[in-house]
Protein backbone atom coordinates (compact mmCIF):
# COMPACT_ATOMS: atom_id res chain seq x y z
CA UNK A 1 0.00 0.00 0.00
CA UNK A 2 1.08 3.42 -0.83
CA UNK A 3 -0.56 6.99 0.42
CA UNK A 4 -2.37 9.00 -2.31
CA UNK A 5 0.33 12.18 -2.09
CA UNK A 6 3.05 9.82 -3.04
CA UNK A 7 0.73 7.73 -5.86
CA UNK A 8 -0.07 11.64 -7.26
CA UNK A 9 3.81 12.67 -7.21
CA UNK A 10 4.93 9.84 -8.92
CA UNK A 11 2.22 10.64 -11.68
CA UNK A 12 3.21 14.02 -12.09
CA UNK A 13 6.63 13.03 -12.77
CA UNK A 14 5.31 10.80 -15.34
CA UNK A 15 3.58 13.46 -17.01
CA UNK A 16 7.13 14.97 -18.48
CA UNK A 17 8.09 14.11 -21.92
CA UNK A 18 11.15 11.63 -21.59
CA UNK A 19 10.95 10.56 -18.22
CA UNK A 20 10.06 6.87 -17.06
CA UNK A 21 9.34 4.81 -14.60
CA UNK A 22 11.72 1.68 -14.61
CA UNK A 23 11.77 0.17 -10.83
CA UNK A 24 9.28 -0.05 -8.20
CA UNK A 25 11.45 -1.53 -5.06
CA UNK A 26 8.89 -2.36 -2.38
CA UNK A 27 9.93 -2.64 1.38
CA UNK A 28 8.38 -4.16 4.57
CA UNK A 29 10.46 -1.99 7.03
CA UNK A 30 8.59 -0.21 9.69
CA UNK A 31 9.54 1.75 12.73
CA UNK A 32 8.86 0.55 15.78
CA UNK A 33 7.00 2.92 18.56
CA UNK A 34 6.43 2.65 21.86
CA UNK A 35 3.16 1.52 21.78
CA UNK A 36 2.07 2.59 25.68
CA UNK A 37 3.11 5.98 25.88
CA UNK A 38 2.27 6.89 22.24
CA UNK A 39 -1.42 5.20 22.73
CA UNK A 40 -3.01 8.62 22.46
CA UNK A 41 -1.23 10.04 18.74
CA UNK A 42 -1.80 6.41 17.17
CA UNK A 43 -5.40 6.59 18.23
CA UNK A 44 -5.56 9.97 16.83
CA UNK A 45 -3.66 9.21 13.88
CA UNK A 46 -5.36 5.82 13.65
CA UNK A 47 -6.42 4.31 10.03
CA UNK A 48 -9.90 6.46 10.05
CA UNK A 49 -8.06 9.64 10.04
CA UNK A 50 -6.42 8.69 6.57
CA UNK A 51 -8.19 10.83 4.22
CA UNK A 52 -7.03 13.15 1.14
CA UNK A 53 -3.38 12.63 -0.05
CA UNK A 54 -3.26 10.23 3.49
CA UNK A 55 -5.42 8.00 1.85
CA UNK A 56 -4.19 4.58 1.34
CA UNK A 57 -4.29 3.03 -1.65
CA UNK A 58 -2.83 -0.05 -3.51
CA UNK A 59 0.11 -0.32 -5.56
CA UNK A 60 -1.45 -1.59 -8.42
CA UNK A 61 -3.17 2.03 -8.82
CA UNK A 62 0.58 3.00 -9.85
CA UNK A 63 1.00 -0.11 -11.78
CA UNK A 64 -1.98 0.17 -13.94
CA UNK A 65 -1.26 3.89 -14.99
CA UNK A 66 2.09 3.19 -16.38
CA UNK A 67 2.41 3.34 -20.28
CA UNK A 68 2.77 0.49 -21.77
CA UNK A 69 5.78 1.41 -23.28
CA UNK A 70 7.90 1.69 -19.58
CA UNK A 71 9.51 -1.14 -18.64
CA UNK A 72 8.58 -1.55 -14.93
CA UNK A 73 9.02 -4.07 -13.00
CA UNK A 74 8.48 -4.55 -9.27
CA UNK A 75 10.80 -5.47 -6.28
CA UNK A 76 10.18 -6.55 -2.81
CA UNK A 77 12.00 -6.70 -0.05
CA UNK A 78 12.26 -6.44 3.90
CA UNK A 79 14.28 -3.74 4.19
CA UNK A 80 16.58 -1.59 2.32
CA UNK A 81 19.08 -2.39 5.06
CA UNK A 82 18.65 -6.04 4.27
CA UNK A 83 19.36 -5.51 0.15
CA UNK A 84 22.06 -8.20 -0.88
CA UNK A 85 23.95 -7.99 -3.78
CA UNK A 86 21.46 -9.41 -5.96
CA UNK A 87 19.04 -6.65 -5.27
CA UNK A 88 22.09 -3.64 -5.70
CA UNK A 89 23.14 -5.66 -8.88
CA UNK A 90 19.57 -4.99 -9.87
CA UNK A 91 19.05 -1.13 -9.42
CA UNK A 92 22.57 -0.76 -10.87
CA UNK A 93 21.61 -2.50 -14.20
CA UNK A 94 18.72 -0.17 -14.40
CA UNK A 95 20.93 2.64 -14.87
CA UNK A 96 18.79 4.93 -12.93
CA UNK A 97 18.62 8.55 -13.16
CA UNK A 98 17.20 8.89 -9.65
CA UNK A 99 15.61 7.27 -7.13
CA UNK A 100 12.49 8.87 -5.02
CA UNK A 101 12.79 6.93 -2.05
CA UNK A 102 9.07 7.50 0.38
CA UNK A 103 10.58 5.79 3.47
CA UNK A 104 11.22 6.73 6.53
CA UNK A 105 14.73 4.49 7.30
CA UNK A 106 18.18 4.98 7.25
CA UNK A 107 19.79 3.90 3.27
CA UNK A 108 23.10 2.13 3.15
CA UNK A 109 25.78 4.10 1.62
CA UNK A 110 26.09 1.77 -1.66
CA UNK A 111 22.50 2.62 -2.93
CA UNK A 112 22.96 6.42 -2.35
CA UNK A 113 25.70 6.50 -4.58
CA UNK A 114 23.75 3.75 -7.83
CA UNK A 115 21.30 6.27 -8.90
CA UNK A 116 23.24 8.85 -12.05
CA UNK A 117 21.27 12.15 -9.73
CA UNK A 118 21.61 10.06 -6.35
CA UNK A 119 18.41 9.12 -3.80
CA UNK A 120 15.57 12.35 -3.38
CA UNK A 121 13.52 11.87 -0.50
CA UNK A 122 11.41 14.27 0.98
CA UNK A 123 11.00 15.72 5.35
CA UNK A 124 8.93 17.82 6.94
CA UNK A 125 10.57 21.15 7.64
CA UNK A 126 9.45 24.55 9.67
CA UNK A 127 11.33 27.10 7.56
CA UNK A 128 14.89 27.03 9.45
CA UNK A 129 16.20 23.43 8.35
CA UNK A 130 14.73 22.14 11.73
CA UNK A 131 12.42 19.17 11.15
CA UNK A 132 11.54 16.43 12.71
CA UNK A 133 8.67 13.14 13.14
CA UNK A 134 6.00 13.10 12.95
CA UNK A 135 6.06 15.17 9.96
CA UNK A 136 4.36 18.95 10.74
CA UNK A 137 2.93 17.78 13.62
CA UNK A 138 5.56 19.92 16.02
CA UNK A 139 5.39 22.92 14.08
CA UNK A 140 1.25 23.07 15.24
CA UNK A 141 2.19 21.93 18.42
CA UNK A 142 4.66 24.74 18.96
CA UNK A 143 2.74 27.46 17.30
CA UNK A 144 5.12 28.05 14.53
CA UNK A 145 4.22 30.72 11.50
CA UNK A 146 5.58 28.38 9.06
CA UNK A 147 5.51 24.59 8.25
CA UNK A 148 7.21 23.21 5.31
CA UNK A 149 8.34 20.38 3.02
CA UNK A 150 11.79 19.74 1.55
CA UNK A 151 13.27 17.49 -1.12
CA UNK A 152 16.72 16.48 -0.56
CA UNK A 153 19.50 14.51 -2.18
CA UNK A 154 20.93 12.35 0.23
CA UNK A 155 24.40 12.46 0.06
CA UNK A 156 25.35 10.14 2.75
CA UNK A 157 24.04 8.96 5.58
CA UNK A 158 24.20 12.42 7.77
CA UNK A 159 24.80 14.22 4.73
CA UNK A 160 22.30 15.64 2.07
CA UNK A 161 21.74 18.56 -0.05
CA UNK A 162 18.40 20.78 -0.68
CA UNK A 163 16.92 20.54 -4.01
CA UNK A 164 13.37 21.97 -3.33
CA UNK A 165 11.29 23.73 -0.87
CA UNK A 166 7.90 24.75 -0.12
CA UNK A 167 7.06 26.56 2.93
CA UNK A 168 3.15 26.91 3.94
CA UNK A 169 1.64 29.24 6.68
CA UNK A 170 0.87 26.56 9.46
CA UNK A 171 -2.44 25.44 10.02
CA UNK A 172 -2.60 26.37 13.82
CA UNK A 173 -5.83 24.75 14.02
CA UNK A 174 -5.82 21.39 12.89
CA UNK A 175 -2.45 19.06 12.03
CA UNK A 176 -4.34 17.15 9.62
CA UNK A 177 -4.92 19.93 7.56
CA UNK A 178 -1.68 21.03 8.11
CA UNK A 179 0.05 17.89 7.04
CA UNK A 180 -2.28 17.74 3.89
CA UNK A 181 -0.98 20.81 2.85
CA UNK A 182 2.31 20.53 2.52
CA UNK A 183 1.87 16.79 1.49
CA UNK A 184 -0.35 17.85 -1.65
CA UNK A 185 2.73 20.07 -3.70
CA UNK A 186 5.35 17.15 -3.09
CA UNK A 187 4.45 16.06 -7.07
CA UNK A 188 4.96 19.59 -8.09
CA UNK A 189 8.20 19.96 -6.33
CA UNK A 190 9.62 16.47 -7.97
CA UNK A 191 8.35 17.53 -11.31
CA UNK A 192 10.47 20.91 -11.21
CA UNK A 193 13.32 19.07 -10.57
CA UNK A 194 13.20 16.92 -13.25
CA UNK A 195 12.33 19.71 -15.48
CA UNK A 196 15.50 21.75 -14.20
CA UNK A 197 17.32 18.48 -15.17
CA UNK A 198 16.03 18.38 -18.49
CA UNK A 199 16.90 22.29 -19.34
CA UNK A 200 20.23 21.83 -17.34
CA UNK A 201 19.03 24.37 -14.89
CA UNK A 202 19.25 22.20 -12.09
CA UNK A 203 22.15 22.67 -9.58
CA UNK A 204 23.47 19.66 -8.03
CA UNK A 205 26.39 21.00 -6.33
CA UNK A 206 27.97 18.75 -4.15
CA UNK A 207 29.83 20.73 -2.08
CA UNK A 208 26.75 22.99 -1.46
CA UNK A 209 25.43 20.30 0.93
CA UNK A 210 23.57 20.60 4.16
CA UNK A 211 23.07 18.64 7.13
CA UNK A 212 19.15 17.27 6.78
CA UNK A 213 18.53 19.15 10.30
CA UNK A 214 20.11 19.40 13.35
CA UNK A 215 17.55 17.89 15.76
CA UNK A 216 14.69 15.32 15.39
CA UNK A 217 11.68 14.61 17.72
CA UNK A 218 9.96 11.02 18.42
CA UNK A 219 6.20 10.83 18.47
CA UNK A 220 4.08 12.40 21.17
CA UNK A 221 3.47 11.04 24.29
CA UNK A 222 0.13 10.79 25.69
CA UNK A 223 0.54 14.20 28.01
CA UNK A 224 2.11 15.70 25.02
CA UNK A 225 -1.29 14.68 22.91
CA UNK A 226 -3.21 15.91 26.07
CA UNK A 227 -1.46 19.53 25.69
CA UNK A 228 -1.64 19.42 22.08
CA UNK A 229 -5.93 18.97 22.69
CA UNK A 230 -5.67 21.87 25.17
CA UNK A 231 -3.76 24.34 22.69
CA UNK A 232 -5.85 23.23 19.57
CA UNK A 233 -9.08 24.01 21.09
CA UNK A 234 -7.80 27.82 23.05
CA UNK A 235 -6.68 28.55 19.44
CA UNK A 236 -10.27 28.11 18.04
CA UNK A 237 -11.76 30.23 20.54
CA UNK A 238 -9.12 33.22 20.28
CA UNK A 239 -9.29 33.16 16.42
CA UNK A 240 -13.45 33.06 16.92
CA UNK A 241 -13.07 35.69 19.49
CA UNK A 242 -10.39 38.13 17.00
CA UNK A 243 -12.95 37.58 14.44
CA UNK A 244 -15.81 38.61 16.16
CA UNK A 245 -14.64 41.54 18.68
CA UNK A 246 -12.07 43.72 15.78
CA UNK A 247 -11.72 44.20 12.44
CA UNK A 248 -8.81 45.43 10.52
CA UNK A 249 -8.28 48.71 8.94
CA UNK A 250 -5.73 49.57 6.73
CA UNK A 251 -4.45 52.97 5.26
CA UNK A 252 -1.95 54.30 2.81
CA UNK A 253 1.36 55.82 3.39
CA UNK A 254 3.57 58.57 1.28
CA UNK A 255 7.44 58.74 1.82
CA UNK A 256 9.85 61.43 0.31
CA UNK A 257 12.13 58.88 -1.35
CA UNK A 258 13.26 56.75 -4.07
CA UNK A 259 11.97 52.64 -3.79
CA UNK A 260 15.15 52.06 -3.76
CA UNK A 261 16.13 53.25 -0.48
CA UNK A 262 14.03 50.78 1.45
CA UNK A 263 16.98 48.51 0.04
CA UNK A 264 19.10 49.91 3.26
CA UNK A 265 18.69 48.71 6.69
CA UNK A 266 19.13 51.34 8.67
CA UNK A 267 16.26 53.79 6.48
CA UNK A 268 13.32 55.27 8.13
CA UNK A 269 11.02 56.72 6.17
CA UNK A 270 8.69 59.86 7.24
CA UNK A 271 5.25 58.60 6.29
CA UNK A 272 2.52 60.87 5.31
CA UNK A 273 -1.03 58.87 6.22
CA UNK A 274 -3.23 59.92 4.30
CA UNK A 275 -6.48 60.85 5.98
CA UNK A 276 -9.23 58.31 6.69
CA UNK A 277 -12.96 57.97 7.46
CA UNK A 278 -14.95 55.91 9.40
CA UNK A 279 -16.66 54.09 6.45
CA UNK A 280 -13.38 53.46 4.92
CA UNK A 281 -12.36 50.75 6.97
CA UNK A 282 -9.78 49.69 3.95
CA UNK A 283 -7.43 51.76 1.88
CA UNK A 284 -4.76 50.13 0.82
CA UNK A 285 -2.99 49.02 -2.55
CA UNK A 286 -1.39 52.28 -3.52
CA UNK A 287 -0.15 52.88 -6.78
CA UNK A 288 0.48 56.45 -8.61
CA UNK A 289 2.43 58.76 -10.67
CA UNK A 290 4.02 61.97 -9.98
CA UNK A 291 3.76 64.98 -12.08
CA UNK A 292 5.34 68.27 -11.48
CA UNK A 293 5.36 67.53 -7.57
CA UNK A 294 2.24 66.57 -7.64
CA UNK A 295 1.45 62.73 -6.32
CA UNK A 296 -1.89 60.67 -8.10
CA UNK A 297 -2.73 57.90 -5.88
CA UNK A 298 -4.50 54.96 -6.81
CA UNK A 299 -5.80 52.75 -4.60
CA UNK A 300 -8.66 49.73 -3.47
CA UNK A 301 -11.10 51.21 -0.93
CA UNK A 302 -13.63 48.89 0.71
CA UNK A 303 -16.04 49.24 3.76
CA UNK A 304 -16.87 46.17 5.34
CA UNK A 305 -20.87 46.55 4.94
CA UNK A 306 -20.39 46.32 0.93
CA UNK A 307 -17.61 44.04 1.32
CA UNK A 308 -16.65 44.84 -2.30
CA UNK A 309 -13.71 46.90 -3.30
CA UNK A 310 -13.66 49.71 -5.82
CA UNK A 311 -10.88 51.70 -7.12
CA UNK A 312 -10.08 55.62 -6.01
CA UNK A 313 -8.09 58.52 -6.96
CA UNK A 314 -6.72 61.49 -5.17
CA UNK A 315 -3.99 63.91 -5.33
CA UNK A 316 -1.82 64.98 -3.15
CA UNK A 317 -0.14 68.33 -3.80
CA UNK A 318 3.56 69.46 -3.22
CA UNK A 319 2.92 71.40 -0.10
CA UNK A 320 1.33 68.06 1.57
CA UNK A 321 -2.53 69.13 1.12
CA UNK A 322 -4.37 66.26 -0.27
CA UNK A 323 -7.26 66.45 -2.57
CA UNK A 324 -10.73 64.67 -2.03
CA UNK A 325 -10.63 61.06 -3.35
CA UNK A 326 -13.29 59.56 -5.82
CA UNK A 327 -13.99 56.38 -7.42
CA UNK A 328 -12.33 56.16 -11.00
CA UNK A 329 -12.67 52.12 -11.70
CA UNK A 330 -15.82 50.16 -10.35
CA UNK A 331 -16.52 46.86 -11.43
CA UNK A 332 -19.58 43.36 -10.55
CA UNK A 333 -17.10 42.29 -8.78
CA UNK A 334 -14.29 42.95 -5.92
CA UNK A 335 -11.14 44.96 -6.66
CA UNK A 336 -7.98 46.02 -5.27
CA UNK A 337 -4.56 46.45 -6.39
CA UNK A 338 -4.80 48.63 -9.10
CA UNK A 339 -1.30 48.25 -10.55
CA UNK A 340 -0.58 51.18 -12.51
CA UNK A 341 2.28 51.31 -15.55
CA UNK A 342 3.04 53.58 -18.80
CA UNK A 343 3.63 51.94 -21.89
CA UNK A 344 3.91 53.80 -25.67
CA UNK A 345 2.80 56.74 -24.12
CA UNK A 346 -0.16 55.28 -22.60
CA UNK A 347 -1.43 54.93 -19.04
CA UNK A 348 -2.64 51.52 -17.82
CA UNK A 349 -3.86 49.67 -14.81
CA UNK A 350 -4.45 46.10 -14.32
CA UNK A 351 -6.80 45.75 -10.99
CA UNK A 352 -7.08 42.33 -9.39
CA UNK A 353 -10.47 41.05 -10.06
CA UNK A 354 -10.23 37.70 -9.83
CA UNK A 355 -13.44 36.40 -8.55
CA UNK A 356 -14.04 37.40 -12.16
CA UNK A 357 -11.44 34.67 -13.57
CA UNK A 358 -9.50 37.12 -15.88
CA UNK A 359 -6.66 39.49 -15.43
CA UNK A 360 -8.36 42.59 -17.01
CA UNK A 361 -6.11 46.18 -18.89
CA UNK A 362 -7.66 49.29 -18.25
CA UNK A 363 -6.38 52.28 -20.14
CA UNK A 364 -6.88 56.16 -18.89
CA UNK A 365 -8.84 58.32 -21.73
CA UNK A 366 -8.10 61.44 -19.05
CA UNK A 367 -6.07 60.61 -16.51
CA UNK A 368 -6.70 59.72 -13.35
CA UNK A 369 -11.02 60.15 -13.62
CA UNK A 370 -11.47 58.12 -17.18
CA UNK A 371 -10.77 54.66 -17.95
CA UNK A 372 -11.76 51.98 -20.69
CA UNK A 373 -11.72 48.55 -20.67
CA UNK A 374 -8.87 47.47 -23.29
CA UNK A 375 -8.97 43.85 -23.28
CA UNK A 376 -7.83 41.05 -21.02
CA UNK A 377 -3.89 39.98 -20.68
CA UNK A 378 -5.11 36.43 -19.34
CA UNK A 379 -8.62 34.33 -18.50
CA UNK A 380 -9.84 31.87 -16.41
CA UNK A 381 -7.21 32.07 -13.75
CA UNK A 382 -7.84 33.89 -10.35
CA UNK A 383 -4.84 35.89 -10.33
CA UNK A 384 -3.70 37.58 -7.11
CA UNK A 385 -2.24 40.93 -7.52
CA UNK A 386 -0.74 40.56 -10.65
CA UNK A 387 2.56 42.51 -11.34
CA UNK A 388 3.43 43.51 -14.76
CA UNK A 389 7.22 44.56 -16.01
CA UNK A 390 9.25 44.49 -18.79
CA UNK A 391 13.00 42.81 -18.00
CA UNK A 392 15.36 41.52 -20.99
CA UNK A 393 12.98 42.95 -24.08
CA UNK A 394 10.38 40.63 -22.15
CA UNK A 395 7.26 41.32 -20.60
CA UNK A 396 6.80 39.54 -16.93
CA UNK A 397 3.37 39.00 -15.62
CA UNK A 398 3.58 37.89 -11.76
CA UNK A 399 0.81 36.48 -9.46
CA UNK A 400 -0.54 33.56 -6.73
CA UNK A 401 -2.99 32.10 -7.72
CA UNK A 402 -6.41 31.87 -5.71
CA UNK A 403 -7.35 28.20 -6.26
CA UNK A 404 -4.04 27.04 -6.05
CA UNK A 405 -2.55 27.64 -2.88
CA UNK A 406 -3.57 31.17 -2.25
CA UNK A 407 -0.56 33.64 -1.29
CA UNK A 408 1.75 30.43 -0.92
CA UNK A 409 2.68 30.24 -4.41
CA UNK A 410 3.92 32.39 -7.13
CA UNK A 411 3.07 31.87 -10.82
CA UNK A 412 4.96 33.66 -13.81
CA UNK A 413 3.63 34.28 -17.46
CA UNK A 414 5.63 36.07 -20.30
CA UNK A 415 5.05 37.52 -23.64
CA UNK A 416 7.14 38.90 -26.31
CA UNK A 417 4.38 41.74 -26.31
CA UNK A 418 2.19 43.28 -23.63
CA UNK A 419 -0.50 42.38 -26.01
CA UNK A 420 0.63 38.65 -26.40
CA UNK A 421 0.54 36.13 -26.75
CA UNK A 422 1.14 35.43 -23.29
CA UNK A 423 2.81 31.62 -22.09
CA UNK A 424 3.10 30.12 -18.73
CA UNK A 425 6.90 29.39 -16.82
CA UNK A 426 7.65 26.53 -17.84
CA UNK A 427 8.57 25.81 -14.19
CA UNK A 428 4.75 26.88 -12.64
CA UNK A 429 4.41 27.83 -9.85
CA UNK A 430 8.10 28.88 -9.71
CA UNK A 431 8.05 29.23 -6.14
CA UNK A 432 6.50 27.78 -3.16
CA UNK A 433 6.66 29.92 -0.39
CA UNK A 434 4.17 31.47 2.10
CA UNK A 435 6.89 34.38 3.07
CA UNK A 436 8.05 36.28 -0.12
CA UNK A 437 5.59 34.66 -3.08
CA UNK A 438 2.80 36.72 -3.38
CA UNK A 439 3.51 40.56 -5.07
CA UNK A 440 3.55 43.16 -3.35
CA UNK A 441 4.29 45.84 -5.47
CA UNK A 442 6.31 47.85 -8.34
CA UNK A 443 9.58 45.54 -9.54
CA UNK A 444 12.46 47.51 -9.43
CA UNK A 445 16.51 48.42 -10.62
CA UNK A 446 18.96 49.23 -8.77
CA UNK A 447 22.90 49.15 -9.31
CA UNK A 448 22.12 46.34 -12.29
CA UNK A 449 20.10 44.46 -10.66
CA UNK A 450 16.08 43.65 -10.26
CA UNK A 451 13.98 43.53 -7.06
CA UNK A 452 10.67 42.33 -6.27
CA UNK A 453 8.42 43.20 -3.51
CA UNK A 454 6.84 40.48 -1.92
CA UNK A 455 4.46 39.81 1.13
CA UNK A 456 5.11 38.14 4.12
CA UNK A 457 1.78 36.41 5.10
CA UNK A 458 3.20 33.70 7.60
CA UNK A 459 2.13 35.18 10.21
CA UNK A 460 -0.99 37.56 9.31
CA UNK A 461 -2.38 38.35 5.93
CA UNK A 462 0.48 41.32 4.27
CA UNK A 463 2.36 41.00 7.72
CA UNK A 464 5.70 42.85 6.44
CA UNK A 465 7.23 42.93 2.84
CA UNK A 466 10.19 40.64 1.70
CA UNK A 467 12.09 42.55 -1.13
CA UNK A 468 13.84 40.15 -3.68
CA UNK A 469 16.94 40.18 -5.91
CA UNK A 470 16.16 38.10 -8.94
CA UNK A 471 19.01 35.97 -9.62
CA UNK A 472 17.82 34.39 -12.67
CA UNK A 473 14.33 35.08 -14.62
CA UNK A 474 14.10 33.22 -18.26
CA UNK A 475 11.32 31.19 -20.03
CA UNK A 476 13.12 28.23 -18.66
CA UNK A 477 14.46 29.54 -15.15
CA UNK A 478 13.50 31.45 -12.41
CA UNK A 479 15.79 32.48 -8.86
CA UNK A 480 15.49 35.09 -6.54
CA UNK A 481 17.01 35.96 -2.82
CA UNK A 482 15.39 37.44 -0.15
CA UNK A 483 17.49 40.38 0.65
CA UNK A 484 15.50 43.00 2.87
CA UNK A 485 12.62 43.04 4.99
CA UNK A 486 10.72 45.57 5.84
CA UNK A 487 8.55 45.19 8.96
CA UNK A 488 5.69 47.41 9.96
CA UNK A 489 7.06 51.03 11.52
CA UNK A 490 6.96 51.45 15.44
CA UNK A 491 6.18 54.64 15.54
CA UNK A 492 3.76 54.17 12.83
CA UNK A 493 -0.41 53.80 14.00
CA UNK A 494 -0.09 51.42 11.27
CA UNK A 495 1.59 48.73 12.96
CA UNK A 496 0.19 45.59 12.59
CA UNK A 497 0.95 45.12 8.85
CA UNK A 498 2.30 46.84 5.50
CA UNK A 499 1.82 44.91 2.09
CA UNK A 500 2.49 46.81 -0.44
CA UNK A 501 5.66 49.30 -1.89
CA UNK A 502 5.39 51.08 -5.22
CA UNK A 503 7.34 53.90 -6.94
CA UNK A 504 6.12 56.41 -7.99
CA UNK A 505 9.20 58.64 -8.86
CA UNK A 506 10.98 60.18 -6.27
CA UNK A 507 8.32 59.05 -4.22
CA UNK A 508 7.42 55.32 -2.83
CA UNK A 509 3.94 54.66 -1.85
CA UNK A 510 3.42 52.32 0.75
CA UNK A 511 0.29 51.01 2.91
CA UNK A 512 -0.45 49.93 6.72
CA UNK A 513 -2.46 47.96 8.88
CA UNK A 514 -4.16 48.45 12.42
CA UNK A 515 -6.70 46.54 14.56
CA UNK A 516 -9.95 48.15 15.68
CA UNK A 517 -11.80 46.98 18.62
CA UNK A 518 -14.89 48.54 19.35
CA UNK A 519 -18.58 48.13 19.90
CA UNK A 520 -19.19 49.07 16.20
CA UNK A 521 -16.70 46.18 15.16
CA UNK A 522 -19.21 43.88 17.06
CA UNK A 523 -21.98 44.52 14.39
CA UNK A 524 -19.86 45.07 11.52
CA UNK A 525 -18.64 41.43 11.87
CA UNK A 526 -21.90 39.96 12.97
CA UNK A 527 -22.40 41.28 9.41
CA UNK A 528 -19.65 39.69 7.75
CA UNK A 529 -20.43 36.34 9.71
CA UNK A 530 -23.72 36.47 8.37
CA UNK A 531 -22.82 37.10 4.57
CA UNK A 532 -20.05 34.69 4.83
CA UNK A 533 -22.82 31.76 5.59
CA UNK A 534 -25.39 33.34 3.08
CA UNK A 535 -22.69 32.51 0.30
CA UNK A 536 -21.92 29.37 1.30
CA UNK A 537 -25.73 28.52 1.43
CA UNK A 538 -25.81 29.97 -2.18
CA UNK A 539 -22.62 28.02 -3.45
CA UNK A 540 -24.18 25.07 -2.42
Amino acid sequence: MIEQWQLDCVRRILTIDGVKLTKIISSDHSPGQDLDKQALFRLYTGRSARKGPRRLVSLESLLSRIPSDNSSTVEKIGSFNDCDEDNLRGIRESKLDFLLFFGSETLPREILTLPRYGVWSFRSDDGTNQGGSPDCFWQVYNDQRVSGIVLERQIDQDVCEMMNTAYFKTIRSSYFRNLDQTLSWSGVMAAQVCTRLQNGTAHMNVAEACKPMTRSFRPPSNLQMCTFFLKTIKRRVEDFCRQLFRYTSWNVGIVHSPIHAFLDPEFRPEILWLPQSRQAHIQADPFGRTIDGKITVLFEVMDYMHRKGKICALEVEADGSVLKGRVVIESQVHMSYPFLFEHEGGTYCIPETNQAREVPIYRSVKFPDEWIKAGQLLANVRAIDTTVFKHNDRWWATFTDREAGGDANLYIWHSPDLWGPWEPHILNPVKIDIRSSRPGGTTFEHGGQLYRPAQDCSKTGGGRIILNRVEELSPTDFRERPVAVLAPYKNSPYREGFHTLSAAGDFTLIDGKRFRFLPSGLLTNLIKALRRSADRIHNH
